[in-house]
C-alpha cells in the first residue's frame, strides 16, 4: 500500500498541469450546464456551443490523463526502465486505480452535485442515482480507457486504438441493428451488459498488469469487443429469438387472475385511417386489431407493454419478434410484414397474441401548491412563467425520475394574467433512467394543455411496480386485410 501511495504521488506531481486544465473545464461545466437551463438563455448561442465543446473536451481530457498515467509504467514492451525497480504489479495497479478514483471521478462526481445544488435540491436524496451514473461511466468509458491504455505504448496509438474501437462498434451494432421497426426492451440489459463489460475488461486489465503478455490481453478485449455485439443482437434486437422469447416468458408468468384477458371482437373495425401518422415503417405495416384489454382496475396502470405474434396461413408460418405494444381504445396496434400480408391476402388465417406487460399500483398522492419555483416529490424542482399562456411548467429532476408519475391540476385556457376558463388535466410522466451525459438533470416539460397559476394545487401520484404478467389470445380465423392502417 505504501508503494502504491509513492507512485500516486509521483503521477499527480508528474501530471498536475493536466489535472489543472481537467480542474478548469469542471468548473466551466458547473458554471456553464446550469446558466443553459434558464428560458432566457435558450438563443444565447456562444453558450450552447460552450457546452458543446465541454461535451466534446471533457472526455478528450479523460483519454489524455489515462493514457498517459498508465504510459508512465508502460506495461508493453520489456525495456521500459521501471521494471528493473522493485515495483509489485498490484502496487501499480492499485495505484493506477487510486488516480481514476481521486483524480477523475471524484473531481467529476463533485461538478455533478454542484449542479444539483443549483437546482435547489438536496444531492444526498439522490446519491443512488448519482452512484449509478457514475457506474455506467466507469465501465463504458474509464475502465475501457484504461484497458486500452495498457495494451498500448504512446497516446497515439492508444487514440488509433480507440479510433478503431469506436468504428468497429459503430459499425458493427449499425449492421446487427438493421431490423426494421421497433423492437422491445431486454429486460435487465444494462445490467447484463455492464456486468458482462465491466468484468471481462476489468480481468483483462489485471491480467495485462499481472503477466504483460500484450498479445493474450489484446486478442482478449477484441474478443469481448465481439461477444458485445453478438450479445446486442441477441439481447436488444432479438434477431436470436429463442433465447429471447425464453428469457421474456420467465419474466413475465403466464397471468393466473382469470378476470384478466384479452378479447377478440369480430364485429368490430377499429378506425384505419393514420391520419397525419404513418401506416408503414420500412418493410412493416401497420394493422389495429379489435382487441380490448377486460379485468384491468381503473386505477391500475401498465407499463412496458409488448406483443408477440404467430400467423398461420396456408403454406406459410411467421413469428413476430417482441415488439412495444400500444393497447388503448379497445384496439391493439401491430406490425406485420409485408410478406406476410403477401401470404394472407383474401385469407382467413390462424393467429395466436401474446401481450407482456407490468402492473403500476398508485401509491400515496401529493399535493403541492404551484409558485413561481417550487420543490416536488421525487427529489425535482419546477418553475412556472405566469405571462405565459398554454404549457407554462417546466420540472427538473436530480438525475432521474425513479417512478412513473401523474400529474393533475386545475388549468387556464389563457394565461395567469387573463385567466379565462379553467378546466382539469391529467398527464402521466414515464420514468427516466439515469444517462451518461454532462448535465445530471432531467427536464421534462409538462404538457397540461394550459396555464398553471400560482398557488393552483397539483397533486402528483406515484405508481409503483405490481408484478410483471403475460396473457395469450387465440384467433382461429381472421382477415388482416380489413385491419390495415391507410
Amino acid at each position: 500500500m505504501i508503494q502504491s501511495l509513492h507512485i500516486l504521488r509521483k503521477d499527480i506531481r508528474h501530471l498536475w498541469l493536466d489535472l489543472s486544465m481537467y480542474a478548469a473545464l469542471l468548473i466551466a461545466a458547473a458554471i456553464a450546464i446550469p446558466k443553459s437551463w434558464d428560458p432566457a438563455n435558450l438563443s444565447n448561442t456562444p453558450l450552447h456551443i460552450l457546452i458543446t465543446l465541454l461535451n466534446v473536451l471533457i472526455p478528450i481530457v479523460w483519454l489524455l490523463l489515462v493514457a498517459r498515467v498508465v504510459h508512465d509504467e508502460s506495461l508493453v514492451g520489456d525495456t521500459q526502465f521501471w521494471i528493473t525497480r522493485p515495483y509489485a504489479w498490484t502496487s501499480l495497479l492499485s495505484a493506477k486505480l487510486l488516480f481514476l478514483m481521486l483524480c477523475l471521478i471524484l473531481p467529476f462526481a463533485i461538478m455533478q452535485c454542484a449542479m444539483v445544488l443549483q437546482t435547489g435540491t438536496n444531492p444526498l436524496h439522490a446519491l443512488p442515482a448519482q452512484m449509478m451514473r457514475l457506474l455506467k461511466i466507469a465501465i463504458i468509458v474509464w475502465l475501457t480507457f484504461t484497458a486500452v491504455a495498457s495494451v498500448t505504448s504512446t497516446i497515439q496509438r492508444m487514440f488509433m486504438a480507440m479510433v478503431a474501437v469506436v468504428l468497429f462498434w459503430a459499425g458493427a451494432l449499425t449492421l446487427v441493428s438493421g431490423a426494421p421497426g421497433p423492437r422491445m426492451a431486454f429486460p435487465f440489459a444494462s445490467e447484463v451488459f455492464g456486468i458482462y463489460l465491466g468484468v471481462l475488461v476489468l480481468a483483462t486489465l489485471v491480467f495485462q498488469f499481472a503477466t504483460r503478455n500484450t498479445l493474450a490481453s489484446r486478442v482478449a478485449l477484441m474478443a469481448i469487443a465481439v461477444v458485445f455485439v453478438e450479445l446486442f443482437a441477441c439481447l436488444v434486437e432479438g434477431q436470436i429469438q429463442a433465447p429471447f422469447n425464453a428469457f421474456v416468458r420467465r419474466n413475465y408468468p403466464l397471468s393466473t387472475d382469470a378476470s384478466l384477458r384479452l378479447a377478440f371482437d369480430p364485429t368490430s373495425i377499429p378506425s384505419q385511417d393514420a391520419g397525419q401518422g404513418e401506416h408503414r415503417i420500412s418493410a412493416l405495416v401497420i394493422a389495429r386489431l379489435p382487441i380490448a384489454l377486460q379485468g384491468l382496475a381503473p386505477t391500475t396502470h401498465l407499463n412496458d407493454q409488448n406483443v408477440s405474434f404467430t400467423i398461420d396461413a396456408p403454406g406459410y408460418h411467421y413469428t413476430a419478434p417482441w415488439r412495444p405494444a400500444d393497447l388503448e381504445d379497445n384496439s391493439l396496434k401491430i406490425f406485420i410484414p409485408q410478406k406476410a400480408l403477401d401470404a394472407a391476402h383474401g385469407a382467413s388465417v390462424h393467429m395466436h397474441l401474446s401481450e407482456v406487460a407490468r402492473r403500476m399500483f398508485p401509491g400515496t398522492p401529493q399535493t403541492i401548491l404551484a409558485a413561481d419555483s417550487f420543490h416536488i416529490p421525487e427529489n425535482g424542482v419546477c418553475h412556472l412563467l405566469p405571462a405565459l399562456s398554454g404549457d407554462n411548467v417546466s420540472c427538473r429532476y436530480a438525475y432521474e425520475l425513479k417512478s412513473r408519475t401523474m400529474i393533475s391540476a386545475a388549468v387556464a385556457s389563457g394565461t395567469c394574467i387573463k385567466p379565462e376558463i379553467f378546466h382539469s388535466s391529467l398527464e402521466t410522466l414515464a420514468a427516466r433512467p439515469p444517462s451518461t451525459e454532462l448535465d445530471p438533470t432531467v427536464e421534462i416539460p409538462l404538457h397540461l394543455g394550459g396555464a398553471v397559476c400560482p398557488g393552483t394545487p397539483i397533486t402528483f401520484t406515484p405508481f409503483h411496480p405490481g408484478g410483471n404478467f403475460r396473457l395469450e389470445l387465440d384467433i382461429p380465423s381472421i382477415s388482416l386485410d380489413r385491419y390495415l392502417v391507410r
